[in-house]
């Protein structure tokens, strides 16, 4: 049947013989795909037991594995040749010990009615039936006709007693619960052998035609596995198992509850440790910068996607979720907490290297001789530049501003205090050369001033001079008019003519003198007056 539902003809394995093909219990590994009526998707896991009644198994073991599927199970096929008797219910009689192999919370006693909220629904899978199903002239249908086997029967003594005792756990136990009916697959013996190996042609009509509607009832009545309205996922469904089958094996009494809270905390801590891998793959995907503002909402994403992790896959009582909730939450704050103080203080370090750099090269340039306050401005800006480059937000112009008042107006003010000395010592020196120029100027004409009055004692001189020469030119002409007068004062007059001759020299002599004296006085007048 489960491989008809597979639609594989060699899935689960069915065996010919008296001996059973299945030991124990069997998963089907490969999920069916399925989708719920709310549209919803999930997939359909198939469970195979072994047979309740093998005959090489205590009653122990059987009811612990029928109690096992139970518990895993959203609905459980109970399968059985022919029809419902008193042999069919005795052989489910292992129901009423279910109840001392499983309890619903620890400490909880034998309550049938408090274990029916976890267990599954109960499809009554009647095999190669044959019967037709009347009761009173009337037909009546599957479930009629379990309901009907299920009744009470009549009768006061220990006999009746057990027989509705088995009935009364089935009702107890199975709520919800249903009755399909199959005819045999094939007619001939011999295949019966070899049904994993018929085609489906091979098949009765009938058996196919009744196939295809139990595949139809099993899919819409295997709804996903709950508990406590959580619906059961794979690693829940693995950690269920395993909390089962370890109180089964060390000899205790499976306790839902308890298996229940074990798989939620665990799953619950799986999510949360599943919420801290995505906020340390979301916070390492945004690398985000060293401003506060950036690293904040770098985390708010990170914590976000860490939240839709958890919620993802955390399940259980509201108490086991909340506290690992608060676990992730307060472990990715601690991680941000260091990663935010890390940034910041590295961003700080950065600002501070290059508010140091900047503050050696600007006091190197307020401190040289010729310190020019355009070089200095040049500096400021290049370490400005440097600085919107280095990381950190608004911080660091909270910094350059405290530094721009601490630093580099004191050089700004030492460059203004260097060119202000500069300036006055220029100053200084140039009231000093105007001074000098000052007192030159009056040396410049107090010699202009007597080279003036040289230059007039010569010109006055020249004129002496001058009249000398007439004067002896005239005499020397009246000599030579009384030569020629007498010859008698010849001897007189050639010597009055030598004396004349010799003034004459003399005097051309002074007046040669007192023109190069005029001259150098002129010259020397020129110069005063271009010096003044």
């Amino acid at each position: 049947i489960l491989n008809q539902l597979l639609g594989w003809a060699g899935g689960f394995t069915v065996g010919p013989t008296h001996r059973p093909c299945t030991k124990g219990l069997w998963v089907w590994s490969a999920p069916v795909p399925r989708t719920a009526a709310d549209g919803s998707p999930y997939h359909l896991v198939l469970l195979d037991t072994e047979g309740i009644d093998a005959y090489d198994q205590t009653g122990q073991y059987s009811t612990q594995i029928f109690s096992l599927a139970v518990l895993l199970s959203s609905l459980f096929v109970f399968n059985q040749m022919g029809g419902i008797d008193e042999a069919a219910l005795d052989r489910l009689s292992l129901v009423t010990e279910m109840t001392k192999h499983i309890r619903v919370r620890a400490g909880g006693g034998e309550d049938a009615s408090e274990l029916a909220a976890f267990t599954p629904s109960f499809l009554w899978l009647l095999r190669d039936f044959y019967l037709t199903l009347e009761e009173d002239g009337r037909v009546v249908s599957p479930r009629e006709y379990l309901e009907s086997a299920l009744a009470a029967v009549p009768g006061t003594g220990p006999g009746a007693a057990a027989k509705n005792a088995i009935r009364a756990s089935i009702k107890s136990l199975f709520p919800d619960r249903d009755c399909f009916t199959l005819v045999r697959p094939v007619n001939e013996e011999r295949e019966l052998v070899s049904l994993d190996g018929l085609r489906p042609g091979d098949l009765r009509p009938e058996f196919r035609e009744g196939l295809a509607r139990l595949s139809a009832l099993v899919f819409a009545r295997a709804r996903p596995k709950r508990l406590d309205s959580t619906v059961v996922t794979g690693p829940l469904l693995a950690g269920l198992v395993e909390a089962y089958v370890e109180a089964i094996n060390a000899g205790a009494v499976p306790t839902i509850a308890t298996a229940w809270q074990g798989v939620a905390e665990a799953e619950s801590r799986g999510a949360a440790d599943a919420a801290e891998a995505a906020y340390d793959a979301a916070w390492a995907g945004a690398a985000p910068g060293p401003e506060p503002a950036a690293l904040d909402a770098a985390h708010a994403r990170a914590v976000e996607a860490a939240a839709e992790a958890f919620a993802a896959r955390a399940l259980g009582p509201d108490a086991v979720k909340a506290a690992n909730e608060r676990r992730w939450r307060e472990a990715v704050q601690a991680r941000f907490a260091k990663a935010r103080k890390e940034a910041l203080a590295s961003a700080a370090l950065a600002v501070e290297q290059c508010l140091a750099a900047a503050t050696k090269r600007v006091l190197e340039v307020a401190g040289r001789p010729d310190a020019d306050p355009g070089a200095l401005a040049a500096e400021l800006a290049a370490a400005e530049a440097a600085l919107a480059a280095a990381p950190g937000g608004a911080a660091k112009w909270q910094r350059w501003a405290d530094w721009r008042r601490d630093v580099a107006a004191g050089a700004e003010a030492r460059v203004a205090e260097a060119r202000e000395a500069r300036a006055r010592h220029a100053a200084e020196g140039a009231a000093r050369e105007a001074a000098e120029a000052r007192v030159g100027v009056q040396a410049a004409a107090a010699e202009a001033q007597r080279l003036r009055a040289a230059l007039g004692r010569e010109a006055a001189a020249r004129r002496g001079a001058e009249a000398a020469a007439a004067e002896a030119a005239a005499e020397l002409e009246r000599a030579r008019r009384a030569a020629r007068a007498g010859e008698e004062g010849a001897a007189a007059a050639r010597a009055e003519l030598m004396q004349a001759r010799l003034d004459l020299g003399q005097a051309r002599e002074a007046l040669a003198r007192a023109q190069a004296g005029s001259a150098r006085g002129e010259g020397a007048a020129r110069e005063a007056e271009a010096a003044l």
